[in-house]
């Protein structure tokens, strides 16, 4: 099992980087922008999405200036340099919807970051419909078990490549401006 689910999650990974290459680029521009303004960076994570943000703030590959958006009420005046992510297992997660709009009705607009299957993507109304910046992991369970089920669904680690995959073009963005 173990060896599917490597075999899997490579492929994914790779399919990943290959879809989103234009949009990794455009988005490490914006974050190195923020990050050179002296800008934040602004995350929202819900489920198991949650475990980018201890990347974002401690880990090795960190960045300065990262602050956590915990509920609307949290929300800080967005200044156009700011950064805005917002990542969710599903498209239609309340408390993800709930920041979006918020943030969209203040002419703002955020990157999404997203597990969501392809039928949640084709469903109209979720957060992918407010930003073009949005990143599809679309993850689904990867291994078969005997009862013809399958498990092994790597939402997180997904999300963690995504991240660093901003961080790394970011920094070799940031090298330039030195």
């Amino acid at each position: 099992m173990i060896q599917i689910f490597t075999t899997q999650l490579s492929g994914k990974m790779k399919s990943l980087k290959e879809k989103h290459e234009e949009l990794i680029e455009d988005c490490s521009r914006m974050m190195a922008q923020s990050v050179v303004s002296g800008h934040s960076l602004y995350l929202f994570a819900s489920g198991e999405m949650k475990s980018v943000i201890p990347q974002f703030i401690d880990g090795i590959d960190s960045f300065e200036n990262v602050k956590v958006i915990e509920s609307v009420e949290d929300l800080p005046l967005l200044e156009d340099q700011d950064t805005t992510f917002i990542f969710s297992p599903s498209s239609h997660d309340e408390k993800a919807l709930e920041i979006a709009h918020a943030i969209t009705a203040k002419n703002k607009s955020f990157i999404a970051v997203l597990g969501e299957t392809k039928e949640d993507q084709d469903d109209d109304g979720g957060l992918h419909s407010l930003t073009d910046l949005t990143f599809q992991l679309q993850a689904s369970p990867m291994v078969p078990t005997d009862d013809g089920s399958r498990i092994g669904t790597p939402t997180a680690l997904l999300a963690l490549f995504v991240f660093h995959c901003l961080h790394l073009t970011t920094t070799d963005i940031l090298a330039e401006y030195e």
